[in-house]
């Protein structure tokens, strides 16, 4: 089994060239329209019915002939030959063109009369007045809101076709347990795959986690085999740096092509980038933070290329607390603390590592620093994006 150098290519490189190596996956499924909401239509949906059917009454009151009405008024009501006594919503009987709101009638039964006059169509919402069979209600490629599910079943709508993306995440690494057992000396807690799913399902994904993969090259073959078999984008955590008991590069060369071992970004310098069969594999550090950060920088443009977004994060102008310290050519992602500071935006930078869970937990925003833009000292004021509410 060869294993690849870690030679780092330039971050916005390799995200170009996902983008253009990887078109769109042709994947369709039909859901309930009552749970619709953030799924992305497939194609344009159309009304089956006509809205209202036919024409009804806005107001309760009297369907009447509105010629009947002119000159009423408070001391001249007009009587009414035939009114017809309907609430909101009934359908207005053939023969009538406009409805009397009942605060405007005097009288009695048998001779009611109006005290205001009515035009044609007045107080009547007419046949397709909100939609009619065959109109468009939502074009192709559009995320579903809770407001057009109102909208769907009123319409007649109980299931739409959207756009389906699966993702498979494989955990590999024979010091993992998964969640739930307590580690032993020189075990971790599998945790990378969870939060992995969790990111890409925001953006509309549907994933699948498999189960643990021992350090063992034909564990992981089978494991990757079945996983791009199953999957649109295949995601395998650990394994991506160039140890002994890193094998996934190597097994991704032995089925397909490595397109990227090493990326110029901090974290996630070892990340993959890999293509079997015509899909995406994307290889993942094993240190949480790294991993966090390869998926959402690498895996969430792709999916965003595709179509899958999830609800972008709040842009703030903030200044620096602290100064960022940045390498000339690596891609840098820092997470930071966001207070208010008088009428503006403190951001305090965290200490930074790969490794340690909390600094994210910690951290209300990030700091992307293109690769050039060198240092940063305390008091440059940045455009950041945000994690988490603003503190304070």
């Amino acid at each position: 089994m060869m294993r690849s150098a870690l030679v780092r290519k330039p971050f916005a490189r390799v995200l170009e060239m996902m983008r253009s190596t990887f078109p769109r996956p042709d994947r369709t499924t039909r859901v309930p329209a009552a749970g619709a909401a953030g799924r992305i239509t497939a194609k344009p949906v159309h009304s089956p019915l006509t809205v209202p059917a036919t024409n009804i009454a806005a107001r309760d009151g009297f369907a009447v002939v509105s010629s009947e009405t002119l000159g009423a008024g408070d001391r001249n009501p007009a009587l009414l030959r035939n009114p017809c006594r309907v609430n909101t919503g009934n359908a207005i009987p053939p023969g009538y063109d406009a409805v009397v709101m009942i605060e405007d009638i005097v009288g009695e039964e048998g001779r009611w009369s109006t005290q205001k006059t009515v035009l044609p169509g007045e107080h009547i919402h007419p046949a397709g007045e909100e939609i009619r069979e065959g109109e468009m209600i939502l074009p192709a490629g559009h995320t579903i809101r809770p407001c057009d599910i109102g909208a769907l079943l009123s319409y007649g709508i109980t299931e739409v076709d959207v756009r389906e993306v699966k993702v498979g995440l494989i955990p590999t690494g024979s010091e993992l347990v998964p969640a739930g057992r307590t580690p032993g000396p020189g075990e971790v807690i599998e945790s990378n795959t969870a939060v992995a799913a969790a990111l890409l399902g925001e953006a509309g994904a549907s994933c699948t986690r498999y189960g643990i993969v021992r350090d063992d090259p034909e564990l992981l073959r089978e494991a990757i085999g079945r996983g791009i078999r199953e999957n649109d984008l295949l995601l395998v955590s650990a394994g991506s740096s160039a140890g002994t008991r890193d094998f996934t590069a190597g097994v991704i060369g032995d089925l397909g092509d490595v397109l990227v071992h090493g990326i110029a970004m901090k974290p996630g310098k070892p990340a993959i980038v890999g293509r079997i069969k015509g899909k995406p594999v994307i290889g993942l550090p094993g240190y949480p933070i790294a991993a966090q950060t390869v998926v959402r920088e690498l895996a969430l443009p792709l999916l965003a290329a595709w179509g899958f977004r999830p609800r972008p994060p709040e842009r703030l102008r903030v200044r620096l607390a602290g100064a960022v310290m940045t390498g000339p050519e690596t891609d840098e992602f820092v997470f930071l603390t966001v207070m208010p500071a008088g009428e503006q935006y403190a951001a305090t930078p965290l200490p930074r590592g790969a490794g340690t869970q909390m600094t994210a937990v910690r951290a209300n925003a990030y700091l992307h620093v293109p690769a050039g833009a060198g240092n940063l000292p305390a008091g440059t004021e940045v455009d950041v994006l945000l994690t988490g509410n603003r503190t304070g």
